[in-house]
């Protein structure tokens, strides 16, 4: 029993012994822009996987910010503040004077004109999903929603065109579906102008024009697809609509 408890003792006795040896020290430093101006409300945050830690602090009205208690070694430094880059770097804590870091945050210049928004993936997918669920007024309402903040991406219309199809399809008023597949032909033509070789989009611009009556329309969107490449599986489609037109 007297060994357990010495065994015991010992034990705890090297826990406090190792955390009495780990030494801290602190971090502080000044965030400015590249103009030399304090940035107010930065979050600093402090993170060391190697002990699992991570300390977050925030600058004040002079840009400056502090944190006491950091484990000595090396920490990895991100700096964040709205309307600026985001910083990344590392600095080294010791259980003596740490040097104070001097931080430079740049401005951030916002999307490049015409450039896709970061959340263009997440708003197709929410569009498709809205499509396959039989909404095609809130669908086409996303599209349009996605070509008015990405007008570098064409290849909407395609979808805009289709939703339109299927729309006139299903409509009884004749004029309704005119008009449905008018803005699909539109699409459709928007979509030609910056694409020319979509063969897709060109057989389906002649199915619509089939469907609106525009027999003339039709073929020549047709012809078009079989002269660009004669052989290709796209002529081949083309061709049998094109039987079908002069039948």
């Amino acid at each position: 029993m007297r060994r357990l408890q010495f065994i015991v003792f010992a034990a705890v006795t090297l826990a406090l012994a190792s955390s009495a040896s780990a030494q801290t020290g602190r971090m502080t430093g000044t965030i400015k822009d590249g103009d030399g101006k304090a940035v107010k409300g930065a979050i600093v945050r402090a993170i060391n996987d190697v002990v699992a830690a991570r300390v977050t602090s925030t600058t004040d009205d002079k840009g400056r910010f502090a944190m006491i208690g950091l484990r000595t070694g090396t920490w990895k430094i991100v700096v964040e503040a709205p309307d600026y880059l985001p910083l990344n770097g590392q600095a080294d804590v010791s259980s003596g004077v740490s040097p104070t870091l001097a931080l430079t945050l740049q401005r951030d210049p916002g999307p490049m004109p015409g450039a896709l928004s970061k959340s263009i993936g997440e708003d197709v997918a929410a569009a498709e999903t809205l499509r396959k669920a039989g909404r095609s007024d809130d669908a086409i309402a996303a599209y349009q929603s996605i070509q008015s903040k990405n007008a570098r991406l064409t290849s909407v219309n395609l979808m805009l065109a289709g939703l339109y199809r299927e729309k006139a399809q299903q409509e009884k008023d004749g004029a309704a579906r005119q008009a449905l597949l008018g803005r699909a032909i539109t699409a459709y033509s928007d979509l030609l102008k910056n694409d020319e070789t979509n063969t897709r989009a060109r057989i389906e611009l002649g199915v619509t024009q089939m469907s609106a009556g525009n027999a003339d329309a039709a073929a020549k969107a047709f012809q078009d697809v079989i002269s660009a490449n004669p052989k290709s599986p796209a002529a081949a489609e083309a061709a049998l609509h094109l039987q079908e037109i002069r039948k």
